[in-house]
């Protein structure tokens, strides 16, 4: 199965800084694959742009100095560099988001799962954090929380796809409730459209349940 693969948060805009989005990564999945955001910064994690404040022009460049790292793979430097910039500016929920990242890379799934608690403590309405933070415990085999840490993701940002598409992961293969899967899945492609991958998952989904195929659509005269 396919990874979606780019663990880099980007520069777009000083919304990211507050509640700044991850970016795909994944494993490959038996059925189904967890994914995160398509594209890390350009959302605001479900927080309305009205409602951050302005972000310092310094921290804006030692954001992108320390995104470079990351990029780089100097992951000890970016670590460093996240840290400082995390105690500097308690307010903002990018460093910890990244932080996060790090650390779930590197394997260090209790440290990913500690920032990205502290990332959501920061900016509640993050949706990448909260997505992710159901990812890493998933992986630590925490599934009532990775389950009521997607379904907050979903609370607070309605739209945000890929927390419906891994709550639909989850209940597929590690809480073994198919209906559940198949509804979640059905969200998933009304926000982020046709998917051939996700559509192959809920046609057998459906024969698994017993559910009808949804009608075709008609073709306009």
């Amino acid at each position: 199965m396919s990874r979606w693969s780019n663990p880099f948060v980007n520069v777009g805009a000083l919304l990211l800084l507050a509640a700044c989005q991850s970016a795909p990564h994944g494993e490959p999945r038996p059925a189904a694959q967890e994914v995160a955001s398509p594209d890390a910064a350009k959302s605001a994690g479900g927080a309305p742009a009205a409602s951050v404040a302005p972000v310092p022009e310094r921290a804006t460049q030692q954001y992108t100095d320390a995104l470079q790292l990351m990029k780089a793979g100097r992951a000890s430097d970016a670590e460093l560099a996240f840290k400082k910039l995390a105690s500097a500016y308690p307010e903002l929920a990018g460093p910890e988001v990244n932080l996060g990242l790090l650390y779930a890379q590197s394997g260090k799934l209790n440290d990913a799962e500690t920032a990205f608690k502290a990332a959501l403590e920061r900016n509640p309405g993050n949706a990448a954090a909260g997505n992710e933070l159901g990812i890493v415990e998933r992986k630590l085999g925490k599934f009532a929380e990775a389950e009521a840490a997607y379904q907050r993701t979903i609370a607070a940002a309605p739209d945000y796809a890929p927390a419906y598409l891994n709550l639909g992961v989850l209940y597929d293969l590690y809480l073994a409730e198919p209906q559940k899967a198949l509804e979640q899945f059905e969200h998933y492609i009304q926000i982020a459209g046709d998917n051939k991958q996700v559509a192959g998952w809920m046609v057998e989904l459906r024969k698994r349940v017993g559910a009808p195929a949804p009608a075709a659509k008609k073709e306009p005269a």
